[in-house]
């Protein structure tokens, strides 16, 4: 997703930071405002839909 994020806006964005965290859990935010996030439930993992993140990044860049 990262990737995919990069290539489709990579001239837009100024700062990108992964922090690893427990059970490969990740929060995307832009200007600190969360716009997706991966949730890990007991029996679950839940990614946030690849689409949705990229128009939530590009109606804000």
């Amino acid at each position: 997703m990262a990737g995919e994020a990069l290539s489709r806006t990579g001239e837009h964005i100024s700062e990108f930071n992964l922090i690893p965290s427990v059970h490969g859990m990740f929060h995307i935010y832009v200007d600190d405002e969360l716009i997706a996030s991966h949730q890990h439930l007991p029996d679950a993992h839940i990614f946030p839909d690849l689409e949705d993140m990229m128009a939530a990044i590009l109606s804000r860049i």
